[in-house]
């Protein structure tokens, strides 16, 4: 899609004026937020899905969204925080459904070693377990099928091998190298804070 720019005219308290105008309705405010915001919008996307097609579709579906719920805008609040929030929900959810077993390992695994609900943790265990996805891509596959199998499968380095036919040693090797590889992944990409990606540092060991 070719983005063009359009001349807003906004007062001071453009965010404001806009949203307002929005809730009323106005399809021209609605097309200003549109043309303002696409560009950060599809780079949240393509931060997260590293596909174009897909950032694409993650920003029609907001915009969607924005539109259909507009009466129920809250004029105080900047709309591109808003939208940011909804795209960077949307594209971990996009991420989550594509790799269920990854959220559903972390999840049963936090909740264990918490031992308390985590549901004030979730959003923040969705950041790291889509991180950990990114970082999973970018191993070799042999790397990412053995990460995948011992960590998320639960299986031995015996079993591994057995699986992927190949030796005891190059599993141990591989799985090594890929453990490695992912927490420095996740040191540079991550915000580190907090008990979970203590947590997470442990599960991958």
């Amino acid at each position: 899609m070719r983005i063009r720019k359009l001349p807003i005219q906004l007062g001071q308290n453009a965010e404001k004026e806009i949203a307002l105008r929005l809730k009323a309705g106005d399809e021209r405010a609605f097309e200003d937020v549109f043309y303002r915001y696409y560009k950060h919008l599809y780079a949240i996307g393509i931060k997260f899905l590293k596909n174009p097609d897909l950032a694409e579709d993650a920003v029609q579906e907001i915009y969607l969204k924005l539109w259909d719920h507009r009466e129920t805008l809250n004029e105080s609040y900047a709309i591109k925080n808003f939208l940011s929030i909804a795209m960077k929900n949307h594209v971990l959810n996009v991420i989550r459904d594509q790799h269920q077993t990854i959220w559903e390992y972390l999840s049963s695994e936090v909740e264990e070693r918490l031992g308390e609900d985590t549901t004030s943790d979730a959003f923040q265990l969705q950041e790291y377990g889509a991180i950990l996805e990114q970082g999973i891509r970018e191993l070799t596959p042999q790397r990412a099928k053995v990460f995948r199998l011992r960590v998320f499968n639960g299986m031995n380095n015996e079993e591994v091998a057995s699986q992927l036919s190949v030796s005891i040693n190059t599993v141990k090797v591989q799985f090594s190298q890929a453990t490695k590889f992912l927490k420095d992944y996740l040191s540079k990409h991550a915000d580190l804070e907090g008990i979970l990606p203590i947590i997470l540092f442990f599960l991958i060991s």
